[in-house]
């Protein structure tokens, strides 16, 4: 008889432990996903600068100004490069069309950030150096301002996540118990 109670001791223990390793799990997820999407934008960001600086100083084609701005974007690297695999891969495809069809294929991308994002398809590699470099100018703006925005929020919010899923851990073991 002593053993079941005990049994029964070491399985609530277990499920107590259980349940607030995954509500902690669940808050950590939640908070790196802000984390994520800041760093992101921050890519983005520096994949931007790098990519106006071979457009204006090295006078690159999209070609070979996309991979080089894919080095300093760091997370968001991976959406540089394929849009220059798509702009060199598809006859006929304008460096615009390659950017919109790589940003698809990010599935993990917020709906403001994609809409953001796809604001550097417009013209992209059809007029000028001067018309694109304005136009870049412009998004580099508001992707800084969007970057604070992540910064802002995953500050606030981070911290929020991480203790909620310790709270929402302890209430539901106090309520099972």
């Amino acid at each position: 008889m002593d053993s079941g109670r005990l049994l029964r001791g070491v399985l609530r223990l277990l499920g107590a432990v259980l349940i607030l390793a995954a509500c902690v799990l669940l808050g950590q997820m939640l908070s790196r996903r802000l984390r994520e999407r800041r760093l992101f934008l921050r890519g983005c960001h520096q994949g931007l600068l790098a990519l106006m600086r071979e457009i204006d100083y090295a006078a690159s084609p999209m070609r070979r100004a996309l991979p080089a701005a894919a080095e300093p974007a760091g997370p968001a690297a991976q959406l540089f490069l394929r849009a220059a695999e798509l702009l060199a891969g598809s006859p006929g495809c304008t460096a615009g069309e390659a950017w919109l069809k790589a940003l698809d294929e990010q599935p993990a991308l917020a709906d403001e950030d994609r809409r953001l994002l796809s604001l550097l398809s417009e013209g992209l590699g059809l007029s000028d150096a001067a018309s694109q470099l304005k136009a870049l100018e412009l998004l580099r703006q508001r992707l800084e301002a969007a970057e604070t925005g992540a910064a802002e929020q995953m500050a606030r919010y981070g911290k929020i996540w991480r203790s909620l899923g310790w709270s929402m851990g302890a209430i539901l073991i106090l309520l099972l118990l």
